[in-house]
C-alpha cells in the first residue's frame, strides 16, 4: 500500500517508499536480525533489492536501479548522498547502478537514518533541484547550465536557471490516448488554480516546447500532438526559504506520480458514473414494459379472457 496525505481535497503520494520503511523499521528500531533478500519496484521504473545475509545479519545492503544515475550524480545527487549517507555508498550488484551498505548496530540517529533512506528515490531524483535551489539562495544560480533530468523513457524534467528564479519544466507524455487527453485537462487546470492561490509559483502550460528549451539539444523535440504538454513552474527565492526548500523538492520530484494517480482516479470516477447511468436507464426501461394481461376471474370464480 502507498501512504498518502490529503490537503484540501487533493491526495499526495508520500515520498517515502512504504516497502523500504516496512522492511527496515524492525531491523533498525526493533533489533530484528534475520536473513532477507527482497526485490521490489517503485514509481518511475525504479527497482530496489534489500540484502541481509549470514553471518553479518546486522549489515544491510540496498541496491537501486534508477535511470541516468550518472547524470543525477553530476547535477547534485552525489552531494546529497554524501551528506545524508557518508561512507555508505558501495559498488552495486550486476543489474543495479547504485548501492548503500550500513550497519544497523552503529547508526548515530536511527530515526533520521530510517527517514532518509526510505526517501532514497526522492534524494536521487531531487538532487539536481536541491543544488539549483541552493545556488539561487546564494545568488549564484546564473552560473548554472540548463540541464535535463530524464527520469522516464519518454519524459524528462528540465531545470532552467536564471539570476532571479529557477524554472522547472516537465515534459508530460502518456502512451494511452485517454490518459493523454485527461492529463491535458489537468495541466490546464493548474493555470486556473495558480490564480486563486496567493504566493504560489507562476505556472504556465503549453503544448509546444517553451522558449527556455530552445538552446538545449534533447531527444524530446516531439511535435505538439504527440505529447500531453509542457508544464513550467517558476521557483523564486521566496518559494524556497527555510523549510519550504525541502517541501518544494519533494512536491516537484513527486509531481508526475501525483498527476498519474489523479488521472487514474478520474478514469475510475468516470467509469463509476457511466455504470450508474446504465443501471438507471435499465430501471427506466424495465418500468416501461407493458404488463401482460392474463386470465381474469369473476366474483363467482369463473374465468374469462378480455377481448
Amino acid at each position: 500500500a502507498v501512504k498518502m496525505s490529503a490537503s484540501k481535497g487533493m491526495i499526495f503520494i508520500d515520498s517515502k517508499s512504504a516497502i523500504l520503511l516496512e522492511q527496515l523499521y524492525p531491523r533498525i528500531k526493533e533489533g530484528k536480525r534475520s536473513e532477507c533478500e527482497l526485490v521490489f519496484s517503485d514509481f518511475d521504473d525504479v527497482s530496489f533489492k534489500i540484502s541481509c545475509l549470514k553471518p553479518a545479519l546486522n549489515i544491510i545492503t540496498l541496491n537501486v536501479v534508477i535511470m541516468n544515475i550518472h547524470i543525477l550524480k553530476s547535477l547534485g545527487s552525489q552531494a546529497v548522498i554524501d551528506r545524508l549517507f557518508p561512507g555508505a555508498e558501495v559498488a552495486p550488484l550486476p543489474g543495479y547502478n547504485f548501492a548503500l551498505q550500513f550497519d544497523c548496530d552503529s547508526l548515530q540517529d536511527p530515526d533520521k537514518f530510517l527517514n532518509d533512506i526510505s526517501e532514497i528515490k526522492r534524494h536521487l531524483i531531487g538532487g539536481p533541484l536541491e543544488n539549483a535551489f541552493n545556488m539561487l539562495l546564494s545568488n549564484q544560480s546564473e552560473s548554472l547550465p540548463l540541464s535535463m533530468v530524464q527520469y522516464r523513457p519518454n519524459e524528462a524534467m528540465f531545470i532552467c536557471p536564471s539570476a532571479s528564479k529557477i524554472v522547472v519544466i516537465f515534459l508530460i507524455d502518456f502512451a494511452d490516448t485517454t490518459d493523454k487527453a485527461i492529463a491535458r485537462v489537468f495541466l490546464q487546470e493548474f493555470l486556473e488554480a495558480q490564480r486563486a492561490i496567493r504566493n504560489a509559483p507562476p505556472v504556465t502550460f503549453s503544448k509546444d516546447a517553451p522558449g527556455e528549451l530552445s538552446k538545449l539539444k534533447h531527444p524530446f523535440s516531439k511535435p505538439a500532438e504527440t505529447v500531453a504538454g509542457y508544464l513550467s513552474f517558476a521557483i523564486e527565492e521566496r518559494h524556497i526559504t527555510g523549510a519550504n526548500k525541502d517541501k518544494a523538492v519533494t512536491l516537484l520530484t513527486g509531481f508526475r506520480n501525483y498527476l498519474h494517480y489523479h488521472i487514474k482516479c478520474s478514469k475510475t470516477y468516470l467509469h463509476m458514473r457511466m455504470r450508474k447511468r446504465v443501471v438507471g436507464w435499465m430501471q427506466v426501461l424495465n418500468r416501461a414494459l407493458p404488463e401482460v394481461e392474463g386470465e381474469k376471474k369473476t366474483a363467482a370464480g369463473k374465468t374469462f379472457v378480455r377481448k
